[in-house]
């Protein structure tokens, strides 16, 4: 009997022994728990797209509760005699583990972060045209549509993503990028999700200031090279400005621009003339308004990738 009274600490000794073992099992070495968490597979049209899939993935720091839950049981149960009560937090902690195994693995093929784009080479000049009438290509709401930027801060690569109340347009002939083109696109601050709540709550108020700084812009007046990937599939650089709380940043854009077939609308579950964009450039942190905390940071650079749906409007 005398050993019985530690028991509460015992069980909350197995639900640690089990949440170590899934955060090995994970192989993300992540450091904060994600109750959904995001992960990037590959797609055929858009090149990665987020997982529908989202697991409890348990970070370093719940691991961290469990023992000193642990540690705090075993204490109590040597002073307290109240000790029917210590069972309900021991419980309660191997609701962690359970839950984390029971929502699965990650998805075959998937990946943590969205993995880096291919580089994109554009030499001076314009050579190659697609098959698609000019005209108003506005942003779709959809799965392939979103911005976002690569961190490294706290131990932990992760991504800061963006992928709604996103708005825009880009103003141009497919068939002849020589003529003049105008590309605008904006997303709400407030829209930054990091995957982990209280880092994307800090991301949002105390990086971004997005009651302050509520929109980021990103304007493209020109586009400066390209060169024909495919009939389908133009290369493309272009000088741009970014927007970025309060302050503006000239940045050089490289990408893809392409014309989808039947087959991929299908599969984008669109119809009409539609514009794929992948597009990439980076931003120098000390540059930004976010240099003061530029030490928050494990590098000096931001890449940033762009995914875009666009579809003609009348």
């Amino acid at each position: 009997m005398h050993r019985s009274r530690y028991a509460p600490a015992v069980v909350a000794a197995v639900a640690l022994v089990a949440s170590l073992a899934r955060w090995a099992l994970q192989g993300s070495h992540n450091v904060y728990t994600a109750f959904e968490k995001r992960f990037y597979v590959p797609d055929p049209d858009v090149g990665w797209r987020v997982s529908p899939h989202h697991p409890l993935w348990i970070g370093l720091e719940a691991c961290a509760v469990l023992v000193a839950l642990a540690i705090g049981l075993a204490l109590l149960a040597r002073f307290t005699r109240l000790r029917k009560l210590l069972w309900i937090p021991a419980v309660l902690s191997l609701a962690l583990p359970i839950a984390a195994f029971a929502s699965g693995e990650a998805p075959a093929g998937a990946r943590d972060t969205l993995p880096p784009a291919d580089a994109v080479r554009v030499e001076a000049g314009i050579a190659g045209a697609l098959t698609a009438p000019a005209g108003h290509y506005a942003v779709v709401p959809h799965a392939g549509t979103a911005i976002t930027a690569h961190l490294k801060a706290g131990g932990e690569a992760f991504d800061a993503r963006f992928d709604h109340d996103l708005t825009g347009a880009w103003d141009g002939n497919p068939a002849d990028l020589h003529a003049p083109s105008h590309a605008e696109i904006a997303v709400a601050a407030s829209a930054v999700d990091t995957g982990v709540g209280e880092r994307t709550k800090h991301a949002r108020e105390g990086y971004l200031r997005a009651d302050t700084f509520p929109r980021i812009v990103v304007k493209l007046d020109a586009v400066t090279a390209v060169r024909e990937v495919s009939p389908a599939q133009l290369a493309f650089r272009a000088p741009a400005t970014v927007e970025l709380i309060g302050k503006t940043h000239r940045v050089d854009v490289t990408g893809t621009l392409t014309v989808p077939d039947a087959a991929a609308l299908a599969r984008l579950g669109l119809t009409g003339d539609v514009l794929l964009v992948q597009a990439d450039f980076a931003l120098a942190i000390h540059e930004t308004a976010l240099a003061p905390d530029a030490g928050d940071f494990d590098g000096d650079r931001l890449p940033i990738h762009v995914s875009l749906v666009l579809r003609r409007t009348p």
